[in-house]
């Protein structure tokens, strides 16, 4: 699809009774800046494949992963030939799972790995997403002498795909805590370390439009406020501040997609102190307006739908 300037959303279509889309793709084309709202893990296969996001470049050679995290704007760049996966899957339906948007927020905007930045799990991460390819493109021999159809029509083929998924991220999730910990905790006191810690970005998590405190959530768990906000520094690789602040933003993303809602109005329900100070927040964090985001979620991008089975 050849670029332009605009900034686009990409309205995924996903397989028909799942909430999982896989482009098998080829295209020689580049992706104009796009977002969409199920988290995407780019592989290629043949050739490499260049990402653009929050202002850094990733080139991600064969058989290495790139994650993108949902709702964030990127840029596709293809090479002159090659192969590629995308796996587009919605991970509303598993908001409710605790930890799920702590993962998210350890990976940031995107995350690349690599045999060489992701020694203990790159492996794993492979071979679950490849098998999740296998299992979206495999042939399926209908009853009867009737020929084989491409697209596995198992009932059980969008809940293997989960469990791989859920698994991909809680590897990706141990591997950042233990990454963390490791030359700042004791291996006795990690788990509590992780536990509190996981406890305090749930909490952020629900009660982030409320007027939350360093001191409060520091003494919720149990360090001093100092202490606290440098280890959480170190523990999110942002401050406690910016991170209130990017949930707030998270909040404020999903009411504006309601046109009947004003930016004032959803300022003051996303907990900031006036409009002026939301927008331009939004503006540092999303690179756009809230008004400028909500005309973006009124333009689809419909990219063509691709099955090719996997290369064995």
């Amino acid at each position: 699809m050849p670029e332009t300037t605009s900034i686009m959303h990409e309205n995924v279509r996903y397989r028909a009774d799942t909430h999982i889309r896989i482009h098998s793709n080829t295209q020689t084309d580049n992706y104009a800046p796009h977002w969409h709202t199920p988290i995407e893990l780019l592989m290629p296969t043949e050739n490499h494949y260049t990402a653009y996001i929050a202002n850094k470049t990733y080139v991600i050679q064969p058989y290495e992963i790139l994650l993108i995290a949902p709702n964030v704007i990127h840029r596709l760049e293809a090479p002159p030939s090659g192969h590629r996966y995308f796996i587009q899957a919605d991970l509303t339906i598993l908001k409710d799972i605790y930890g799920i948007s702590q993962i998210l927020a350890f990976v940031g905007p995107a995350t690349h790995f690599t045999p060489t930045n992701s020694p203990n799990i790159y492996m794993q991460l492979k071979k679950l997403y490849l098998d999740i390819c296998s299992d979206y493109f495999k042939e399926v021999r209908p009853p009867g002498n009737a020929d084989c159809v491409s697209g596995n029509s198992n009932s059980l083929l969008e809940p293997a795909a989960y469990a791989r998924l859920m698994t991909m991220l809680s590897l990706i999730g141990q591997n950042y805590i233990e990454s963390k910990t490791a030359n700042t905790v004791s291996p006795g006191r990690r788990q509590d370390y992780i536990n509190k810690f996981m406890y305090v970005c749930e909490y952020i998590d629900e009660h982030c439009t409320e007027d939350l405190t360093l001191e409060e959530v520091a003494e919720r768990s149990g360090f001093s406020k100092f202490h606290f906000a440098r280890l959480f520094k170190e523990f999110m690789n942002i401050s406690f501040y910016k991170y209130v602040s990017l949930k707030r933003i998270e909040t404020a993303e999903d009411m504006l997609r309601n046109p009947h809602i004003t930016v004032t109005e959803i300022a003051m329900a996303s907990g900031f102190a006036n409009s002026s100070a939301f927008i331009r927040m939004f503006k540092q964090i999303n690179g756009c307006t809230p008004s400028e985001f909500r005309k973006m979620h009124d333009t689809t991008l419909e990219l063509p739908p691709e099955a090719v089975p996997i290369q064995t």
